[in-house]
């Protein structure tokens, strides 16, 4: 455990307090940042808790997962003058008093808009989109008219919006609470006066238009004084605030100091990375590390649309092991190994015919990340409630196998269909169930199961997924000009047909039970070797091309989008080693990539091998 070491950056933040000036903190990868931000909570009970307490006043921390909140609740001592919560949670709880303005919103503003845009899909056609966008305007005009009949609008943890039965969802939330923010005053005023302190963590991740409100808060009377803590370098989410700023006449407060990475892999951020110059703080001063690129030559592809064949993947895999054997990282439990995409992680696994489904021609980029986090539609009642309820079983944990079912499962829930029905009469009946699903689930595949589960109220089923289920196949051969809009479709009609032999693996990849993860999937974590592997090829996404980030001599220059992207995910992936870093980077010709390494400062010729 490394020791705490107070900086120059906490002196900063503590001047900003006791003057009540806001500030946005600048803290790069391994700089303690989270040990700043519950710092500043501190000093400011010690110095204003009294007061607050008396006001009947709380400090906002809003944070981006629900297990950093329970870490700074924790190191807070669970101290109800906090209010430590995620954005959506704390949100909602600030605008479920303002019931009337939610419907003027959702009225006047939001139901408009979503109307329109839904609208414009439709050309007036006998496609697919075309009538699903009529289908979805008559809903929502539908819905429309009956905001004056909800007596409550309510939000859940869900993705799903129902306005006519007052359900918001998570966007709602969102978007409702940057109108507020923008157009209604009492609610800016109030939110000051209820929290006169303010503090976002990973504001590089908040959504925009809620930075911009709340700095829109702190114009009008001074109140409340807004923390952000962030780093623009760590946001992995496009539609995020990014380079935050503070309000306006706050100040921006770097923190240079790295409490995490060895001083090998600290000059390779810093050379990597121009605004921030980090240096070793911890017991990392000790701690040389080691950073070692590989350089492969690039395959030529040999599959449609420049993509490898399964022979080339194989080949491919076969050189990563060979270099994990070099360096005697082969079978060390401390080694991550990092892709840009899933595609080798799948092969190996054996989720791979799941994954090529995803990023095949019936995928969108929503529906390939909504697959990488585990949350697609049409998988999340499986990875949710299916798939537990079989390992449950198959463990012999029937206590899991109750719980599962009364936390997700229609037909448990307390005071559901079943709720008059007595304890044993309901074990026997899950009992039976779980037998009758274990056999679906065996012999059958993805679509009767599911049709099995929505039958039996086991799960909780969207709209948009009971409506595949229920439309008959598409029979006709796609063909991306006619079908591009409707290719979800033949997406979701593949899948039916698949059977749960991948699941096991998929599920583990997603829990973060293995050693293998995406790039985007590290964010926050560390590691104390560290394996990246880039290969533009076995990515096949014009998002990123980190050939033309390392060697733009050789690959081209990236586009502003592809360098911005690439180097902040690049900046990520490599600030995860606590130790030692390898980078494996296939590039069609590796004695100039090592040159053009060398002479853009990069890296140290002893730091670079070719395969």
């Amino acid at each position: 455990m490394i020791n705490r070491i107070e900086t120059t950056a906490d002196d900063e933040i503590k001047a900003c307090l006791a003057n009540h000036q806001n500030f946005a903190l600048i803290a790069g990868a391994g700089s303690g940042k989270t040990s700043s931000l519950v710092d500043a909570l501190k000093q400011i009970r010690e110095n204003e808790g009294k007061n607050l307490r008396q006001n009947g006043q709380s400090i906002a921390c809003i944070t981006y997962t629900k297990r950093a909140v329970e870490v700074i609740k924790s190191r807070l001592g669970f101290d109800d003058l906090y209010t430590i919560s995620t954005l959506h949670s704390f949100l909602w709880n600030l605008i479920k008093t303002f019931q009337s303005d939610i419907r003027k919103v959702l009225k006047e503003a939001y139901l408009p808009i979503l109307i329109d845009n839904t609208r414009s899909k439709d050309n007036g056609g006998n496609s697919q989109i075309a009538i699903k966008a009529r289908k979805k305007t008559h809903q929502l005009e539908l819905e429309l008219s009956k905001i004056d009949t909800v007596n409550t609008f309510n939000y859940s943890d869900n993705q799903f919006s129902n306005y006519s039965k007052g359900q918001l969802s998570h966007d709602d939330i969102i978007e409702i609470s940057i109108i507020l923010l923008q157009q209604n005053q009492t609610f800016r005023k109030i939110l000051g006066l209820k929290f006169p302190y303010i503090f976002i963590d990973e504001a590089q991740d908040t959504y925009l238009g809620i930075i911009e409100g709340i700095n829109l808060v702190c114009a009008e009377d001074g109140v409340p004084v807004v923390g952000y803590f962030g780093d623009p370098w760590q946001q992995i989410y496009d539609d995020s605030a990014g380079n935050f700023l503070p309000p306006a006449n706050g100040k921006i407060i770097k923190k240079t100091e790295n409490f995490r990475c060895s001083e090998s892999v600290i000059r390779l951020l810093n050379s990597f990375r121009k605004d921030v110059s980090q240096y070793p703080a911890g017991h990392n001063k000790e701690v040389e590390g080691s950073v070692i690129f590989r350089l492969i030559q690039t395959e030529t592809p040999e599959m449609p649309r420049k993509k490898y064949s399964e022979d080339q993947v194989t080949r491919a895999l076969l050189k990563m092991d060979t270099a994990l054997e070099e360096w005697g990282w082969s079978n060390q439990d401390n080694v991550v190994k990092l892709f840009l995409v899933r595609q080798m992680i799948a092969r190996r696994m054996g989720f791979s015919e799941l994954n090529k489904l995803f990023n095949g021609p019936f995928s969108s980029s929503r529906s390939e990340d909504a697959f990488e986090s585990g949350e697609h539609f049409a998988l999340n009642p499986i990875i949710s409630t299916i798939y537990p309820l079989i390992t449950a079983k198959n463990k012999y944990n029937y206590r899991d196998v109750i719980d599962i079912l009364r936390n997700n499962s229609p037909a448990f829930y307390i005071d559901g269909l079943n709720a008059s029905k007595s304890l044993k009469v309901m074990i026997e009946h899950s009992n039976s169930l779980i037998s009758e699903l274990e056999n679906y689930w065996n012999s059958s595949n993805i679509k009767k199961i599911l049709e099995f589960c929505v039958t039996e109220k086991i799960i909780n089923i969207s709209e948009r997924l009971m409506e595949h289920l229920q439309r008959p196949p598409r029979t006709e051969v796609y063909d991306e000009e006619i079908h591009e809009q409707e290719k979800e479709d033949w997406l979701l009609d593949q899948l039916f047909q698949m059977n749960t032999s991948e699941i096991d693996a998929y599920a583990t990849f997603i829990a973060k039970n293995s050693s293998y993860s995406t790039q985007h999937g590290v964010k926050g974590e560390e590691y104390p070797k560290v394996l990246v592997v880039y290969d533009d090829v076995e990515a096949s996404w014009n998002n990123y091309n980190f050939g033309k980030i390392l060697t733009p001599n050789i690959s081209g220059s990236p586009t502003s989008g592809q360098k911005s992207r690439g180097e902040k995910l690049a900046y990520v992936a490599f600030s995860r080693a606590l130790e030692e870093l390898r980078v494996i980077f296939f590039t069609p010709n590796p004695e100039m990539a090592k040159r053009e390494l060398i002479s853009s400062g990069l890296l140290l010729p002893e730091q670079i091998e070719i395969s």
